[in-house]
C-alpha cells in the first residue's frame, strides 16, 4: 500500500512553443518588480537572442532586471554568495534562472540567502533551516535534473571539496517556462547526460524496499520505457519537437516526486556518484552512468524479484518467476548497454576519472542512521560503497 505522504507542487508550468515569451506578463501578475536574471553566459543565450528577448519582455511590463552569469556545472558556492550580495544590494524580488539544473540550483540558493543573515552554506550542512526564500522563476533550456519543480538544490563548495544538497518544499520554483524548441541545439553529450539523469531519478524511487506493485510502479515503468525508446531517437533527430517535448516533461516529473510519493526511496547511486563531481568536477550524468550499473550488480541479489520485474517491464526480458536471478542480471546488462548506446561511460576508465581518492570520497559520503549506512532497497555501509567504487573502475 502507499504510505502516508504530504505533497504540494506549487510550480506553475507554462509549456509549449514560445512559452518563454509570456515571461513578462506572468511575472507582472505575480507582482514582480525587479529580477535577477541568472545564467551560465552560454553562447546559446546570445546567438539565439533569447536573453535579449526575455529582458525586452520584462521591460514591456515595467519589470527591471540585472544579470549574473557564470554558472558552471556543479554550481559553485562562490557565485551563489556573489548573487546573494547582489540581490540584497539591488533589492531583487525574484531570481529568474535561464538554463538547466546547475543554473536553477544556484538561483534557488541565492533566493534562500537573499532573505536571511544566515550563512547560506549552513543550510547545506544542516546547521540551519531556511524559513523563507525569494521566489524563483525558470526559463528551462536544458531538461535533465527536474530542478524546475523539485524541492532539491545542489551546490559545490570547492573551498572544502564538498558537494551537498538541501531538500525543502519552499525551494520549489514558483513558475517554469518550458519550450521544447529551446533544446534543439543541445549537444548530443549534454542531451544524453540529461536522459541518464532522468532515468536515474526514476530508478532511485522505483528500487524501493516496499513490496507493492501499483500505480507508482507502473507510472515509473512507463517513464523508464519511454526514455529507453526515445533516448536514442532524440540523439538522432534533435529537432523533433515531439521527442524533445516528451523528454522535457519527463525531466520534470522524474524529480518533483510525482512517482516517489508514499514509498521508501534509495538514492545510493546519487550519493556515491556525487563524490566524483565534488572531487573531479565530473558531469552529473556521467557519475550516474558510471555508478548505476555497478550499484545494481552489487545489490540485486538482495532484492532479485524487484530487479527481475524491472528487467521484464523496461527491457522485455523473459521472466517466468523461476529464472529470477538470471532475468534480473540480464536487465542490468541491458541498462548498461542502453547507457553505452547513448554514448555514456559505465566505468571510471571510460571517462578518464582518476581512481586514487576513493577513501577521500568515502569520507565525504553522509552515512547515517543507527546502522551508519545509505540506501533504501539495500543499506550500504562504507565497505559496500568502497566495493562499488572498485567495481566501477
Amino acid at each position: 500500500m502507499i504510505r502516508d505522504f504530504n505533497i504540494c507542487i506549487g510550480t506553475k508550468f507554462i509549456f509549449g512553443k514560445d512559452a518563454q515569451k509570456g515571461v513578462g506578463t506572468e511575472l507582472k501578475l505575480m507582482g514582480v518588480k525587479k529580477v535577477l536574471i541568472h545564467h551560465d553566459n552560454g553562447k546559446f543565450l546570445y546567438n539565439t537572442g533569447i536573453l535579449d528577448d526575455i529582458k525586452k519582455k520584462l521591460e514591456q511590463q515595467n519589470i527591471s532586471s540585472i544579470e549574473l552569469g557564470g554558472v558552471l556545472p556543479n554550481p559553485r558556492l562562490s557565485l551563489v554568495e556573489e548573487g546573494i550580495e547582489l540581490a540584497k544590494k539591488e533589492k531583487i524580488d525574484m531570481v529568474l534562472a535561464i538554463g538547466g539544473g546547475s543554473v536553477i540550483d544556484s538561483a534557488k540558493a541565492i533566493g534562500l540567502g537573499a532573505v536571511t543573515e544566515e550563512d547560506v552554506w549552513d543550510f547545506f550542512t544542516e546547521k540551519a533551516v531556511p524559513k523563507k526564500t525569494l521566489p524563483v522563476g525558470v526559463v528551462l533550456t536544458y531538461p535533465a535534473t527536474g530542478s524546475e519543480s523539485s524541492v532539491v538544490a545542489v551546490v559545490n563548495n570547492t573551498a572544502v571539496g564538498m558537494k551537498l544538497l538541501i531538500s525543502y518544499p519552499l525551494v520549489r520554483p514558483a513558475i517554469a517556462f518550458m519550450n521544447p524548441e529551446l533544446t534543439y541545439s543541445l549537444p548530443k553529450f549534454l542531451t544524453a547526460c540529461g536522459v541518464v539523469d532522468m532515468f536515474s531519478h526514476v530508478c532511485e524511487r522505483y528500487f524501493s524496499p516496499d513490496e507493492e506493485i501499483g500505480v507508482m510502479d507502473r507510472m515509473s515503468e512507463g517513464i523508464l520505457k519511454t526514455l529507453v525508446d526515445l533516448g536514442p531517437k532524440v540523439l538522432e533527430f534533435p529537432s523533433n519537437y515531439s521527442y524533445r517535448a516528451e523528454i522535457m516533461w519527463i525531466g520534470t516529473i522524474a524529480h518533483n516526486n510525482t512517482v516517489g510519493i508514499g514509498r521508501v526511496q534509495d538514492w545510493s547511486t546519487h550519493e556515491i556518484g556525487n563524490e566524483l563531481s565534488a572531487l573531479y568536477d565530473t558531469p552529473h550524468g556521467v557519475t550516474l552512468s558510471i555508478i548505476m550499473g555497478t550499484w545494481m550488480k552489487y545489490v540485486y541479489k538482495k532484492k532479485p524479484e524487484r530487479f527481475a520485474r524491472y528487467a521484464r517491464e523496461i527491457f522485455g526480458v523473459a521472466w517466468d518467476g523461476k529464472n529470477t536471478l538470471e532475468a534480473a542480471y540480464e536487465g542490468i546488462v541491458k541498462t548498461e548497454e542502453y547507457f553505452k548506446q547513448m554514448g555514456m561511460p559505465i566505468s571510471f576508465k571510460e571517462f578518464n576519472v582518476p581512481a586514487d581518492r576513493i577513501e577521500e570520497m568515502l569520507d565525504r559520503i553522509a552515512f547515517r542512521g543507527d546502522d551508519f549506512c545509505i540506501g533504501g532497497i539495500v543499506r550500504l555501509n562504507r565497505a559496500d560503497c568502497r566495493n562499488i567504487y572498485n567495481l566501477a573502475l
